[in-house]
């Protein structure tokens, strides 16, 4: 065996997969909250103004949170359903957006607010994996089973979880409120205070950025994990 071949053993090794990467995995899903999130909490970023501007975004929130949310709600259920089958997809988008509200509540505690939002979050990646895996069935019926067909659900999942986590997060949480410019009056210093359309399109654009971003890493994993079926 040749050197290369002999990496390849070791990597899709059964020991590799059923032992060593589970572990390490397993490392960097506490490494992102504790020791990559102290690194990061110093570093801020903010959009220009011809954007949106003002409100600057801790780097860590979009690497810890933004990571775990894109994650959980959105790539491992796409992934499923373009992998598996819609019911696969749909349930496991249930169930681990269900685990990353419960986590935001140990994280958050006593300033968690039991809004509708958090459930427009649960429903957002139960229909990502759901329309991702029946939009996937329908393209293999048609006998069309490449990366492209993938991509196309992928999108379509993302952007209707988009919809569904911002449009309850603006109407139901107050969170959005405190970030708001009231009308007669100024907004919260604490979160910069953005007129309500601008405030609007800027969570359309991070929740679109989370949900898009992680459900065409979804489509792409699905068709690498091809090669093990």
């Amino acid at each position: 065996m040749s050197t290369t071949d002999k990496i390849y053993a070791l990597l899709f090794s059964e020991l590799s997969l059923g032992l060593i990467l589970p572990i390490i995995f397993g490392i960097v899903i506490i490494f992102f909250p504790t020791i990559l999130y102290d690194i990061l909490e110093p570093i801020n970023i903010y959009f220009p103004d011809w954007l949106w501007g003002g409100p600057e975004i801790p780097l860590e929130h979009i690497l810890t949170q933004g990571v775990a949310q894109g994650l959980l709600c959105c790539a491992i259920p796409v992934f499923l359903g373009l992998a598996w089958n819609r019911w696969a997809g749909g349930a496991s988008g249930f169930l681990l957006s269900i685990l990353w509200v419960v986590a935001a509540l140990g994280q958050f505690g006593e300033w968690f607010v039991a809004t509708a939002d958090w459930l427009g979050m649960i429903v957002a990646g139960m229909l990502a994996g759901y329309i991702a895996g029946a939009l996937m069935t329908r393209s293999r019926m048609r006998g069309k089973d490449s990366l492209k067909h993938a991509i196309i659900a992928a999108v379509v999942a993302g952007v209707v979880a988009t919809i569904f986590t911002t449009a309850t997060y603006v109407w139901y949480s107050p969170m959005f409120t405190s970030s708001t410019l009231p009308p007669h009056g100024t907004g919260s210093p604490e979160w910069g205070g953005l007129e309500l359309w601008d405030s609007i399109s800027y969570n359309y654009f991070i929740q679109g950025a989370i949900y898009m971003v992680w459900a065409l890493i979804g489509a792409f994993m699905s068709r690498v994990a091809r090669w093990f079926m």
